[in-house]
């Protein structure tokens, strides 16, 4: 991304698109070109280019990329319905079903976030990003025991159970 600069990789990415000779050439600029959109917050911009990347060939991670996209923008039903894509293309991505366990936890729904959460653990049993939201919500949920063995399984994968417990505890001001 020419050092965290979007702007300038943006440039290089248009001039590259130029000189691209194949599908595969102007699928990656494209892609790229999303990335760094998507990291400017340009979400519109960003979701027109991940769909043009996907008519091109469709992907199970260009798919979760595409749910994330719209998650940021604020339009949850379409992120939902990415997570789900990818996953019925790959139902080994782990990332996807993060994503989903990821989303349902932003909305509340923690009972829903912790079963697609262990999905993730599942398939991916190190994967930090889903034992952190299955602790998280077991925490919120009251299930101690649950909690406990996936508090421990996070940090071990390098999360920050400092973290964990503040999340916890700020969801539910009776802790």
């Amino acid at each position: 991304y020419n050092l965290n600069k979007p702007d300038k990789a943006l440039k290089k990415l248009e001039s590259l698109r130029k000189e691209c000779q194949s599908t595969n050439d102007l699928r990656a600029v494209t892609v790229f070109t999303a990335l760094c959109l998507d990291d400017m917050q340009v979400y519109d911009k960003a979701i027109n280019q991940y769909q043009a990347a996907l008519s091109m060939r469709n992907s199970s991670s260009l798919r979760s990329n595409l749910g994330l996209c719209y998650q940021r923008a604020g339009n949850f039903e379409e992120a939902e319905h990415c997570y789900e894509q990818a996953m019925q293309l790959d139902p080994k991505n782990a990332y996807a079903i993060n994503n989903l366990s990821a989303l349902y936890f932003r909305l509340g729904n923690y009972d829903e976030a912790l079963d697609i959460a262990v999905e993730a653990i599942e398939v991916n049993p190190k994967m930090r990003q889903a034992l952190t939201t299955a602790a998280i919500c077991c925490g919120i949920l009251g299930y101690d025991e649950e909690y406990q063995q996936y508090y421990r399984q996070a940090v071990a994968n390098g999360a920050d159970g400092k973290q964990i417990k503040e999340i916890i505890k700020n969801m539910d001001p009776c802790l």
